[in-house]
C-alpha cells in the first residue's frame, strides 16, 4: 500500500483526536476513537441521490437503506469491546466508525488502514457478535501497521510459527486460509476479551489453536516493540511560537530524510514540507501555511513520514 493512500486516511485523525466534547458522539477507549451517532455525518455526502461515507484514505462508499431499519452497534459496548482487548494498542491512532446503514455490496464490517468500519445489522447484536468483530478488525489494522506486506521477514517468521505457505496471500484462496485474515482471527484469541475469544477456535478449523502454539503471543507482541524503536521522531519545542523541528533518529543508523504534511484540527492539509536539498534529517516548520499566512493560536497535526515509517504528532501553537 502506497504512501498517498496511508497519508489521506490519516487526515482523518485530525478532527478524531480532540476526544470527546460534551455533545459529541467521539469517545477515546485506550488510545482508540470511537465515532458514532450524529459525528458519523461529517463524512457523509449525497450525489445523484445516492448517500456515501468518505473517509480519508478509505474507499468512497455508496450506503444503502435507512437507519430506521437497522441497529448500529451501541457506542457503549464497542467501547467495551475495546477495553478488552489485551493488547498495547494505545499509540496505534486507530479508529472505528460505528454506520448507522450498511455500505451497498458490502454489508460486512471491515478494516481500511487505521479505520475500522462497524457495520449495523437488522437486529440488535448479541454482545459476543460485537466482541468478536471489534477484537478481529482490530487485529486486522494492527498486521497492517506492524506487520505490513513489504516486511516479509515478519511474515516468514509468522508463517514459520503458524505453518503456512506464503506462495499465495491473495483473495483467489478461501477467505479463512489467508495469512492476513489468520493473522486478524490469531489476535482475536490471544489478545480479545473473554466474549470475543469464542473458546479459542479460529474461522479455519483445520488450523492448530492459537493459545497452543509455542512462541507465537510473544511474537505478535514483539511487534509492538520493534515498531516503537525502529525510527524514533521527535518534534520540539512543542508547544511552539514561531517555529517547530521535526527530526528523525533510527536505531539501526540508517537516518532518512524526513517528509511532513501539516493538517489543522478539522482535517485540512495546511503545509507540505520536505527537507532542504542534501537529505537532512531536520525539516522546520515556520508556522505558515502554503499561502505564507501565519496560523492561528491552536492545536495542529503533523504527519511525519521518514521512508516508510509514519508518526503523527499533536502540535500546540500558542
Amino acid at each position: 500500500m502506497g504512501r498517498t493512500f496511508l497519508i489521506s486516511f490519516c487526515i482523518l485523525l485530525g478532527f478524531l483526536a480532540l476526544g470527546r466534547s460534551s455533545d459529541a458522539d467521539v469517545a477515546t477507549v485506550g488510545g482508540v476513537k470511537v465515532v458514532s451517532g450524529t459525528d458519523v455525518d461529517v463524512y457523509l455526502e449525497t450525489r445523484g441521490g445516492v448517500t456515501y461515507i468518505s473517509l480519508p484514505g478509505t474507499w468512497r462508499w455508496p450506503l444503502t437503506g435507512s437507519a430506521e431499519d437497522y441497529c448500529a452497534m451501541p457506542a457503549a459496548r464497542v467501547e467495551e469491546a475495546i477495553r478488552a482487548i489485551e493488547y498495547p494498542i494505545r499509540d496505534l491512532e486507530i479508529q472505528v466508525v460505528i454506520l448507522p446503514v450498511p455500505r451497498r455490496h458490502f454489508s460486512e464490517s471491515s478494516a481500511e488502514g487505521r479505520v475500522v468500519f462497524l457495520s449495523p445489522g437488522r437486529v440488535e447484536y448479541p454482545d459476543q457478535h460485537i466482541h468478536y468483530i471489534v477484537a478481529h478488525e482490530i487485529g486486522h489494522v494492527v498486521q497492517h501497521l506492524l506487520m505490513p506486506e513489504s516486511r516479509m521477514d515478519l511474515w516468514e517468521r509468522f508463517a514459520a510459527l503458524r505453518g503456512l505457505d506464503l506462495e499465495d496471500r491473495g483473495t483467489s484462496i478461501d477467505h479463512a486460509c489467508r495469512p492476513a485474515e489468520i493473522f486478524a482471527e490469531d489476535f482475536r484469541v490471544l489478545f480479545g476479551g473473554e466474549l470475543a475469544r469464542c473458546g479459542g477456535n479460529v474461522e479455519n478449523h483445520d488450523l492448530e489453536e492459537p493459545e497452543g502454539i509455542q512462541g507465537l503471543k510473544e511474537f505478535m507482541l514483539s511487534l509492538v516493540g520493534e515498531w516503537e524503536t525502529r525510527v524514533r521522531i521527535s518534534a520540539y519545542p512543542n508547544p511552539f511560537s514561531s517555529d517547530i523541528v521535526f527530526e528523525t533518529f533510527s536505531l539501526g543508523g540508517e537516518n532518512r530524510p524526513l517528509e511532513v504534511s501539516v493538517f489543522d484540527a478539522l482535517g485540512r492539509k495546511l503545509r507540505d514540507l520536505a527537507p532542504p536539498p542534501g537529505g537532512s534529517v531536520y525539516v522546520v516548520w515556520d508556522g505558515r501555511d502554503e499561502g505564507g499566512r501565519i496560523v492561528a493560536p491552536g492545536v495542529y497535526f503533523a504527519y511525519i513520514w521518514a521512508g516508510e515509517h509514519l508518526r503523527i504528532r499533536k502540535l500546540i501553537k500558542r
